[in-house]
Parts: C-alpha cells; structure tokens; sequence
C-alpha cells in the first residue's frame, strides 16, 4: 500500500475530469466468481465485497485513474499548499481541516454532516468492536472538531502520512449508533445495508446468484444535479471462473471480473473482449491459522507433524539468493 506525503505538491493539481458519458441510462451486467458476503468498509475484508462497497459508500477523499486523490464528499483535497493542513513542527501534531459539500444526504434522505465522520471514528478506535480493520491511522487521531454542518478537524498528535488514506467510507450515525459495540460486527445491517451515501443502493440480493443495485438519486443532493449516469448494475455471481469466462465470451456480462492471469489471454484473441489491467491501492493475501487445536476443527493445524508439506510450503516461498 502507498501513502500520501504531507509535502506533496496539491494532490488536485491533477485536474482530473470524468469522461462524459456515452449513454443515459441503461443496465451494467457486471460478472464475478467469488460471493460477497459483508457489505461493510469497517469490517469487509473480500475484494468482491469491497467492488461493490465502493458503489454503496462515498469517502472524503476517492482516487482518479491515475491513483491520485480528489475531492468526493468534500469540496476539495487539503494540501500544506491550500492551508487545510497544519503541521507544527515543534509539538509533530497535524490538524487536517475539511469541508464538506452543502447539502449532502444519506439514501433516507437523512442529512450527511460531520457528525458521521466523527462517529465512523468513534467506531473505528472502539477496543470493543470487534473485528474492525487496522484503526492505525485513526488512532493518531486525538480528537475531531466540529465546526458547522460542514467544516471539522482531524487533530493528529503526530505525523501520519497516510491521512488522505482514511475515512474511505463514512458511516450513518443516526442509523448505527443504537447497536451495541459489541453486537455491531454481527449487524444484520452489513448482509444488505438500507442506507448509504454512494450513487447506487441495493435493491435485490439473492445470495450466491446476484445482487441488483439501482441509482441512489439522493447522491445527487450537494453535488450540483450530478447522478450516476447508469439506471442499475446487475452484479451476476458465477460459481466459478470458468463459468465466468464462458459468460465472457458468450456477451453474457459486460464487465468480467478477477480473472485469472493466465487465462486472460484466451478472451483476447476472441476478438470480442477487451482485456484492461488496472492499478489500485490493494492487495489480496493467505495467512494460515496457527491455532493448536485449530478452535473450528478441534484439530492440530495439517502440517504441525508433516515434513513433506512443510518442506513444499517453504519451496513456494520465493526467497533472494
């Protein structure tokens, strides 16, 4: 994972602009071969998931293309340049201010403010929920401030150079805060979640077939009109990979996706596929349950007492030398 430095010329110096869209309308018919199963940036670790979270939830700060940030829920990125970063270098806090886009709304209708941000934090930080992703970053936070419905302050008590790496997802408050921390990873609310913030919201899932996301035309609210230009995404889950790859090359899906390298270049020499390679901030990895006994099976992990998977497992570790 890369991180954003602090003295890094204006990150929106890039000017990025989307390119306008060729059609209104329509259905996107999006293939995948793994299930998610958790619909929730606090708790999901599944690349399948976190495709479409990234359709359901909005962040302060998203990437262009390019894996450069620019503005999402807020008006613009804070730089040292633009004096919404704030570095004392004596005491080696940072105070990062944002302002959010008037008007902001949740699916419900509900006002979107900083008080969200804040309580995303809140939960994050929290020992007692359980299962949340690494709040490293979020505890270099010792405060929020906030100013109005727009403005707050992320106050650090040292450096972080990750900062516009947080708050990918902000999370309701006033849909959220009556479950116990305790019980708040177990939610029901995660399995299909009936209030976001992104331009789609899911109206259909059917566990290990498909899920059926339509426009959230409250995304639209503090954004000037802009809508997702799409009517719907049909995310269409196959078994697995070939029958996804069939479905590729049978014009069944429009976008394919997470499929194997070294199967991708049988859809390119069809002629009726296009193959992109994409670069993003992510990575995907196996760690073996080191339990003894492992608490699901009651049973030593398989290679405690195996020298021949031992000696396999070190032969597929590359090594320098």
């Amino acid at each position: 994972m890369h991180g954003i430095s602090l003295g890094t010329a204006s990150p929106s110096a890039s000017q990025y602009q989307a390119e306008p869209a060729r059609h209104e309308g329509g259905t996107l018919v999006v293939g995948d071969w793994e299930s998610p199963t958790n619909f929730s940036p606090l708790f999901n670790e599944e690349v399948p998931a976190a495709q479409v979270d990234a359709m359901l939830y909005s962040g302060l700060v998203r990437l262009d293309p390019n894996l450069q940030p620019v503005p999402d829920l807020v008006e613009r990125v804070p730089t040292l340049e633009n004096g919404d970063v704030k570095w004392n270098r004596t005491a080696g806090t940072v105070d990062v201010t944002y302002r959010l886009h008037a008007g902001l709304r949740w699916s419900d209708g509900e006002p979107l403010t900083p008080y969200d941000v804040a309580f995303t934090w809140g939960l994050i930080v929290n020992p007692k929920v359980q299962g949340a992703l690494s709040p490293d970053g979020y505890r270099a936070i010792s405060r929020i401030d906030v100013r109005d419905q727009q403005r707050f302050t992320l106050h650090f008590d040292r450096v972080y150079p990750k900062f516009l790496n947080l708050f990918p997802a902000v999370l309701p408050q006033h849909r959220l805060a009556g479950i116990a921390a305790e019980q708040l990873a177990t939610n029901a609310f995660w399995g299909r979640p009936d209030v976001v913030s992104g331009p789609f919201k899911i109206s259909e899932l059917v566990p290990d077939d498909h899920i059926t996301l339509v426009r959230n035309d409250a995304w639209s609210q503090g954004r000037a009109g802009r809508r997702a230009h799409l009517d719907s995404i049909l995310y269409k889950i196959y078994p697995e990979a070939g029958q996804l790859m069939d479905a590729a090359r049978a014009g069944q899906v429009s976008l394919a996706l997470e499929l194997p390298d070294d199967q991708l270049a049988t859809l390119a020499n069809t002629g009726t596929v296009t193959v992109q390679r994409r670069s993003q901030l992510a990575y995907e990895q196996v760690t073996f349950n080191q339990a003894d006994p492992n608490p699901l099976t009651g049973q030593s992990p398989p290679w405690k007492n195996d020298p021949a998977l031992l000696q396999a497992l070190r032969a597929a570790i590359d090594r320098p030398g």
